[in-house]
């Protein structure tokens, strides 16, 4: 299945670096590199930089189109499930992701010894 912590990263509660640590950060390091040159502005940089909100944005957008996606073929979201488990039921230990998928993919389309022999459609 695909996985997202590739763009959010393991800590999905993890705030983004300040735009103005970050210019700081742009701006020393300029200055470190050659003294005379000038930095660009704040706003350009916000604008051209990749820690700006905007991949913030785009990482949440594409979290959104892989769980709708998932929704759609009736895969439900595991992160979901354990944020619900943590929240909910902070005594039961969760499923694994395999054996979510599993669960609910049976929920959908049962065997034949859970449904009687009937067609699941």
């Amino acid at each position: 299945m695909p996985d997202l912590t590739d763009l959010t990263g393991p800590d999905r509660q993890s705030a983004a670096p300040s735009l103005d640590d970050a210019y700081a950060r742009y701006a020393a390091g300029l200055r470190a590199r050659d003294p005379r040159s000038v930095p660009m502005s704040e706003a350009q940089f916000e604008r051209y930089s990749l820690g700006s909100s905007w991949l913030t944005g785009l990482k949440e957008v594409a979290k959104r189109v892989v769980q709708t996606c998932r929704l759609v073929v009736g895969i439900h979201d595991y992160e979901y499930y354990l944020d619900h488990m943590r929240s909910r039921h902070p005594q039961v230990t969760p499923l694994t992701r395999e054996a979510f998928y599993r669960y609910c993919l049976e929920a959908r389309y049962p065997s034949a010894e859970r449904s009687g022999g009937r067609c699941p459609c």
